[in-house]
């Protein structure tokens, strides 16, 4: 499932203030590669500037993400470049002092991550998609959204960044609210204020996990149980990697990729 949210991002970016930039990150996370052992972590990381940094770039994300079975995350409350300088001399000097030698650029991404921004923008994850208006309607009440007034008479004026798609639901983007209130209303909603960002780029890689052994080709079948009232999937009726490729147009073996 390829899910690129280029397009809803970008607008969002700063705008002519090169003393800025938005923390952006290409991660493999363990849980994408179950059957593998991958370390889990950043594999690059960007400083953007701007809506047209990120479109100069987004090529080369594209490609490490669907290289490395990665996910790249951006987060979108704008960071100040000389704050970020003077957090890295903070923590170079206590890892001198510590006799702690270690890569500066892990400092350097470290103190990115840390680094608050002057105008916040939190995260509410949304795993299911039910709920996303009930979510909605809470923020209306808790900001006072009043679409009579002449001004500040719609979400996105009034507290809503934006709503990005992720591979299980949606991130809301809301500017910061009474954590507290909104936790005794909502237990089971995670709610992230500086985190890794939101989604930017889920590679195809990670869903096409099998091709056939002898050709390649991801168009592939195989056997398997299913409930005959429900649909269900209960399990593949053997376990010898046989397969059916329509390519190829006989039996083969499933190649994982």
């Amino acid at each position: 499932m390829l899910i690129n949210n280029l397009e809803l991002i970008a607008p969002l970016l700063p705008k002519n203030n090169p003393e800025v930039f938005c923390h952006m990150q290409i991660v493999c996370r363990a849980k994408d590669h179950k059957d593998e052992k991958v370390k889990e972590g950043a594999i690059k990381t960007y400083f953007i500037r701007d809506e047209e940094h990120l479109r100069k770039v987004m090529p080369e994300v594209i490609l490490l993400c669907e290289h490395y079975g990665a996910r790249a995350y951006i987060n979108v409350s704008p960071k100040s470049f000389e704050k970020l300088q003077k957090l890295m001399l903070v923590k170079l000097a206590s890892l001198v002092c510590e006799g702690n030698i270690q890569n500066p650029r892990k400092t350097l991404n470290s103190a990115a991550g840390a680094l608050v921004s002057k105008n916040p923008v939190w995260i509410v994850d949304v795993d299911n998609m039910e709920i996303k208006e009930l979510l909605l309607g809470w923020f209306d009440d808790y900001f006072k959204l009043d679409p009579t007034l002449p001004f500040c008479n719609t979400r996105e004026e009034l507290y809503l960044t934006g709503i990005i798609p992720t591979k299980q639901g949606c991130h809301l983007l809301i500017r910061p609210f009474n954590l507290k209130e909104f936790n005794s209303n909502f237990p089971d909603v995670d709610v992230h204020k500086n985190s890794m960002g939101t989604l930017l780029y889920y590679p195809n890689s990670l869903s096409r996990r099998y091709v056939c052994s002898e050709c390649g080709s991801p168009n592939i079948q195989v056997q398997a149980w299913v409930n005959a009232n429900t649909n269900e999937y209960i399990d593949d009726i053997t376990d010898d990697a046989e397969c059916w490729c329509e390519d190829c147009m006989k039996h083969t073996k499933l190649k994982k990729v």
